[in-house]
């Protein structure tokens, strides 16, 4: 049957198809329907429904019953895309009456248990495909389309295909109340009721369908292949709707158990991708987090919170047995689920037993849950509970201590494998465990002792996440000595000769005892605990490392005195170590180093009597990569500093540190790496300058210094060894350093000597040369002295010729270079020989197109021709003389080193151009002489660019972008120095040059806008209003905003005030400010900087346009809401900003109003679009930037305008506690999440909340003060009191948003200060006012509100 293109006979022929539906039965009925879909989709919809009603009635004719027909007219899809299509055509009471008529019900439940029995697909025979394999992609046209036949729609993906559309037209059935409008309303609320009593009116048909779309939404994670995508956004949001509309009874919760816990956990384990649950493959992130999200909600509203009702009624669990009784094929991801909700589920803060009922309900629940995990396999049962006490730490709902030490004894220690992950999430959950339990202590920490494996993963979980939190413990229950000796006997326990590879022995371990030894200790129980150790008989390793932890954190002067001469005894008077490790042995010269430096002469005296032949001995036998060596070297540098000065041993402490110095210069030497004195050398480094200058016997300390510092020095290579530069830095920046000449000189000779020293060859270009110059690089600027700066000036011109040619064969050497003469010329420096050629030479000789190179070059230039104007005198006019020379001699026709030249000539005239107002150079070189040379090398530049590259492709290469940068470059000096007048080029030359910059604005290429401006500045005439307003257009998105600012800046300049008003206007009005090019936004942006005032009336007596920047300002306001980009954002509110800041005197009420409606819609469900990365916090800080500065400059319009700031105000509190996607106030507010906020804002944004509330509720006299105000009453006050009068409905609602949303500990703790400022203005009836209007839990919010501001808030005048 042919569809006539007219809509009335296609109404016409849709009719006479209804009705001969049944007359030829020869056609299957998928055909039929097929035929009836396309007429449908082909006819406009009309206030009559009649062929609706017919349709739907021939459909449920086929649908009903059990034969074979009937099913497959039930699993077609296209048979639920018709439903779905006339749902809404027919009127709600209609649809209702007809489909109860028609027992719509009885049919959805037979069609979802049609979909949810799956068969598999029968294989195709080969004499079915001649032998070939079929090939889908390419036999079905459609991939997309629908089945037909019955064994396909059995399939599977046939099933889940059929689920589709099913999903979809009960989602537009359910959705019918959303249509509600004029007088119909009534009649359609009425039928909605009758539509959703059908599902009421049989529970058992209703618990089996949703029981049915479950599974069909956890069979469609494994049958998709991209697995879930955003057409299945609607299905668990349709199976709760359908829950939800059935009579509920007291049995609820177990017919949840029974039928729809085990799909909802599946389904919710495999999203959440849970141990041991086999993953799913995820098309849309958004639709996996909308499911989590509303099948938490769903599995707490209707079994969680009644499972825990039960229990606060009868202390029953019966609910809950049930469900995991049930749930034995995945047993571990249910335990997981349902304690996560179970445990977030919050409490009812109202009731004063809601604490310990939920604490009893968490104990409960977990008990439970891990009893069900018994029957499996251990490793599995094991991960099951660690991420339930995951939970448990992340919710605080911590099991009991007796839960705990079974878990811990039965499933952690069970076996002879440990499961230290276990352990340490007990230790997490409530450490007490085993400090109550002397065995189980005792049977961890043997464990640990006797842990032999290498996995460095597990020995990071056993000290950061099992020791570190038991000594935290030990120290909480004022037991920390009872560590400490726990620990020693570990150590005791660990064999002496291997006593490093101990767990007991990680510096970690030591450096927790030393972070809490002071605050979980007094002097006398660390003498006490001293003197146990003493008595003890241990080895001396074991007491070594433990007095190192305990030495490390003492400071105070009282445990110095209790703990000096226990130490001393215990490990220096009469000790000898042996058959130690290196690593332990060190540790007694870093307990002796402590020791020196808190004790007395005399002490001091006593400990080097000990320790002198030892130390002696170690110095000369003690291998250099030794530990021991090491410490014994850091010792005796502190005992030096602890003799010094006039110390008994100041002499011999100095000559033994010097003598080591010599054995470590003499080893360096014959030594190819230097890894292994490293230590050794940032300690020299960091610590020893400071003695270097000392008198007496420390001058041989500073050469040995400077001999290591040359040292690595030598052996420093580029991208070879960075540590060695580091080195080399640490010394250089050394803070003892920077005053000391005499050091510094002796340092920075050794690369000046080995740079100029050589007579025959150059020492720039020895192989060693680059090093040598990034060393160079590294002494701070100070070093350069004026001495050092013409030492080096004057080796560069003596082997300038070497050094030209090495760095044409090496750019990271010719950077270098440029990089030490720029630093060199930041000092004004004169040497000897100094003449205009050298900069010549350098620049002609030396010059590469790298844009390093380059800005070197001008940078060089720059600092070395402005000195040379500012110091004009005597010999110095001879160098101004060459370079007139050298400017008149240039021929512009000359194509050779051109950028070089312009780079020299326009150096030049920029010089002369800032030179001061007396010029004692003017009878050498003259700026207008310059400017001309400059302008002809610039004309000449650009004639032969334009002249050479007449093809289609510019070139863009480095070189002719370089090229034609510093031409352009030049271009800019000369209308600097010159203002308006043009640089004369040919007509083609312009055409040429308007085409190169087409071309390169539509590359991408900064040149081509650069290129613009020169043109735009020099042509004005060429170039319009629409011209100007083409180029904004196409701006990239990338594009820096200076060049757009540049070209506007050019424009102006060029065409005067009247067209900057002009194209202010026309901007404003384009309509592309919102999305697109973002190039007409910044020109707004930069006329709106530009602008000083309306524009004065044309010579001729006719008034020209001018701006109102209050309509621009509403303009843009009003565009806000719509921009598309979060770069177009960001500009309008700037531009905004701009305006209520810099032109605040043409802002009227009107503004101030619109910008505060524009926040408004910006936080609505109207705002904008904006999906970037960040996007969220960038919007709400420019949102308030906006409203701080409206209370800051122009609060005073905001007198009798109170109401709009408050919508404003709870608009962005609605906002800053909103969770994406989340309608928040449902009670609270009508208001939705805005398009943008895709996660939640952070504390940093409700400190800026807070803000804004104290710039109302405490607001500056400036902000408030009027021109005339009588001094017997303070603007402040009469503000504050005003402001008092409102603001608790900002309370108000800030109280009811914590009951319907989460809201983090950081942010509460944010908005306190802005909480308290609001109760600090809002006087007694107001408060009254406030908690009259909240229920019982927001009472119980405000009560304890209130009690912290009386508490910590308030000021009492004290």
């Amino acid at each position: 049957m042919e569809v006539d293109s007219d809509s009335g006979s296609r109404r016409l022929a849709l009719i006479k198809a209804v009705r001969t539906l049944d007359e030829d039965v020869t056609i299957a009925l998928p055909d039929r329907i097929k035929k009836l879909w396309d007429l449908l989709a082909a006819t406009k919809s009309t206030r009559f429904h009649g062929v609706e009603e017919n349709i739907l009635r021939w459909l449920f004719k086929h649908m009903s019953g059990n034969a074979e027909e009937a099913e497959q007219v039930r699993r077609y899809p296209l048979t639920w895309s018709i439903l779905s299509h006339i749902f809404p055509k027919i009127p709600p009471q209609t649809l209702g009456r007809t489909l109860g008529y028609l027992r719509f019900v009885s049919v959805l439940h037979k069609a979802v248990g049609d979909v949810t029995t799956a068969r598999k697909q029968p294989p195709v025979s080969p004499s079915q495909t001649n032998g070939a394999i079929p090939e889908r992609a390419k036999k079905r046209k459609r991939d997309t389309a629908f089945p037909s036949d019955i064994d396909e729609l059995r399939t599977p993906r046939g099933c889940i295909k059929s689920a589709t559309e099913l999903f979809k037209a009960l989602s537009t059935l359910l959705d019918q109340g959303d249509h509600r409008n004029g007088t119909s309303a009534p009649e359609r609320r009425v039928g909605i009721e009758h539509i959703k009593s059908l599902f009421s009116s049989s529970n058992e048909e209703t618990r089996d369908i949703v029981a049915g779309l479950l599974l069909t939404c956890d069979r469609s994670l494994s049958v998709l292949d991209g697995g879930i995508s955003r057409d299945q956004e609607a299905w668990v949001g349709t199976v709760a709707t359908l829950w939800n509309l059935r009579l509920h009874s007291k049995d609820d919760n177990i017919e949840f158990a029974r039928h729809l816990y085990v799909p909802v956990c599946s389904i919710l384990a495999r999203l959440r991708g849970i141990a041991g649950v086999e993953p799913v493959t995820i098309a849309s992130d958004t639709t996996r987090k909308l499911w989590i999200r509303q099948l938490e909600q769903f599995l707490s509203a209707y079994f969680v919170r009644p499972a825990r009702h039960t229990f606060a009624t009868n202390e029953s669990v019966e609910v809950l047995e049930t469900a995991l009784g049930v749930s034995k094929r995945n047993l571990g991801g249910s335990a997981i689920v349902t304690w996560d909700v179970a445990a977030r589920t919050p409490r009812d803060s109202s009731s004063p037993k809601s604490k310990a009922e939920h604490s009893s309900w968490a104990q409960n629940v977990f008990g439970i849950l891990l009893n069900a995990t018994q029957s499996l396999e251990s490793s599995i049962r094991n991960q099951v509970i660690v991420q339930l006490l995951e939970t448990a730490i992340l919710t605080g709902s911590a099991p009991n201590t007796a839960t705990l030490r079974a878990v811990c004894q039965e499933h952690a220690l069970g076996s002879d494998e440990t499961d230290w992950n276990l352990i340490s999430k007990v230790i997490a959950c409530d450490a007490d465990v085993f400090l109550m339990d002397d065995g189980l202590i005792a049977d961890i920490f043997g464990r640990i002792s006797s842990y032999s494996n290498p996995d460095p993963l597990t020995r990071e979980t056993i000290v950061t996440h099992i020791i570190l939190p038991l000594a935290d413990a030990f120290a909480k229950a004022r037991n920390f000595s009872g560590f400490i000796q726990k620990w020693y006997d570990c150590l005791n326990d660990s064999a002496k000769d291997s006593l490093d590879q101990s767990i007991w022995f990680d510096a970690r371990v030591r450096q927790q005892v030393a972070s809490i030894l002071q605050s979980s200790l007094t002097s006398t129980q660390l003498l006490r605990v001293l003197e146990h150790l003493d008595s003890s008989d241990a080895s001396g390793g074991a007491l070594l490392t433990v007095l190192d932890g305990i030495s490390a954190g003492i400071t105070e002067e009282d445990f110095i005195q209790a703990a000096d001469p226990a130490i001393f005894s215990m490990a220096f008077k009469d000790k000898t170590y042996k058959k130690l490790p290196s690593p332990v042995l060190s540790l007694r010269w870093r307990i002796a180093g402590r020791m020196a430096a808190w004790e007395t002469f005399d002490e001091v005296e006593r400990l080097w009597a000990e320790l002198k032949s030892t130390l002696k001995r170690i110095f000369k036998k003690g291998a250099l990569s030794d530990d021991e060596t090491f410490e014994a070297f850091a010792c005796c540098h502190k005992f030096w500093l602890a003799n010094y000065p006039r110390g008994k041993h100041d002499g011999d402490l100095a000559k033994l540190v010097r003598s080591f110095l010599e054995r470590l210069v003499s080893e360096m030497k014959g030594e190819g790496d230097f890894s292994s004195f490293q230590s050794y050398l940032d300690y020299v480094f960091r610590f020893l300058p400071r003695l270097a200058e000392l008198p007496d016997q420390s001058n041989g300390l500073k050469a040995l210094i400077v001999d290591l510092f040359w040292l690595v020095g030598q052996r420093f290579t580029t991208g070879e060894n960075t540590q060695l530069g580091g080195l080399l830095r640490s010394l250089l920046h050394n803070y003892d350093c920077e005053d000391e000449e005499a050091l510094i000189d002796s340092l920075i000779s050794q690369p000046l000597d080995a740079l100029d020293s050589a007579e025959a060859q150059s020492g720039w270009t020895q192989p060693q040369s680059l090093p040598l110059l990034l060393i160079l690089l590294d002494f701070p600027r100070e070093a350069l002295t004026k001495g050092r700066r013409k030492r080096i000036m004057s080796s560069w011109k003596k082997w300038r010729s070497a050094i030209v040619t090495h760095a044409s064969q090496d750019t990271q050497f010719a950077v270098a270079v440029l990089r030490l003469l720029v630093g060199v010329m930041y000092q004004p420096t004169f040497y000897e020989g100094m003449e205009f050629d050298d900069l010549v030479y350098i620049t002609l000789n030396m010059w590469k197109y790298d844009k390093t190179i380059v800005a070197l070059f001008e940078k060089l230039v720059d600092l070395t021709l402005r000195q040379m104007v500012v110091s004009a005198e005597g010999p110095l006019l001879a160098y101004l003389t060459d370079a007139s020379t050298f400017a008149k001699g240039l021929k512009s026709q000359e194509p050779k080193n051109t950028s070089a030249q312009i780079l020299l000539v326009k150096g030049l005239a920029s010089a002369l151009q800032h030179a001061p107002s007396s010029k004692p150079y003017s009878s050498v070189i003259s700026l207008d002489e310059v400017t001309d040379k400059l302008e002809q090398l610039v004309q000449a530049t650009l004639s032969r660019f334009a002249s050479e590259s007449k093809t289609a492709e510019w070139p863009a290469e480095d070189v002719s972008l370089i090229h034609l940068s510093l031409t352009l470059g030049g271009a800019a000096c000369i209308a600097d120095i010159r203002g308006q007048r043009s640089i004369k080029l040919s007509q083609g030359t312009i055409d040429q040059l308007e085409d190169a910059s087409m071309s390169y604005i539509s590359k991408d290429l900064d040149i081509g806008w650069k290129l613009r401006v020169f043109l735009l500045g020099n042509y004005p005439d060429r170039y319009d209003m629409e011209a100007l307003c083409r180029q904004l257009e196409q701006a990239s998105p990338t594009i820096d905003e200076d060049l757009v600012y540049n070209l506007v800046d050019a424009f102006v300049k060029a065409k005067g005030r009247a067209a900057r008003d002009q194209c202010l206007n026309e901007l404003v009005d384009s309509g592309k400010l919102t999305a697109g090019p973002i190039g007409p936004l910044l020109a707004v942006r930069r006329l709106v900087e530009l602008y000083q005032g309306p524009s004065t009336s044309s010579p001729g007596g006719e008034h020209q346009d001018t701006v109102d920047l209050g309509i621009v300002h509403e303009r843009l306001a009003s565009l806000l809401s719509r921009a598309e980009s979060l770069r177009h954002f960001k500009y309008l509110s700037e531009t905004l900003i701009l305006l209520l800041d810099k032109h605040a005197n043409s802002m009227t009420q009107f503004n101030i109003e619109t910008t505060l409606g524009s926040v408004i819609h910006v936080c609505s469900q109207t705002g904008p679009n904006i999906q970037t990365p960040k996007a969220t916090g960038e919007i709400y800080d420019r949102l308030y930037k906006l409203v701080a500065l409206v209370l800051k400059r122009h609060r005073l319009r905001l007198r009798g305008h109170f109401p709009i700031l408050l919508t404003t105000l709870r608009a962005l509190l609605t906002t800053l506690l909103a969770g994406p996607s989340s309608d928040v106030a449902s009670t609270a507010s009508s208001h939705v999440c805005p398009p943008w906020l895709k996660s939640r804002l952070q504390s940093r944004h409700a400190e800026r909340f807070t803000r804004l509330i104290t710039l109302i509720c405490e607001p500056s006299a400036a902000s408030v003060a009027r021109v005339r105000s009588s001094d017997l009453d303070s603007a402040t006050d009469a503000a504050k009191r005003a402001a008092g009068q409102d603001m608790f409905t900002v309370l108000e609602l800030y109280i009811k948003l914590q009951l319907e949303v989460t809201v983090s500990r950081d942010i509460r703790k944010a908005l306190e200060p802005g909480v308290y400022s609001i109760l600090d203005i809002t006087p007694q009836g107001c408060r009254r006012i406030l908690n009259e209007s909240l229920d019982a839990n927001g009472r119980a919010i405000f009560r304890q509100m209130f009690a912290d501001y009386k508490k910590f808030g308030k000021w009492t005048g004290v």
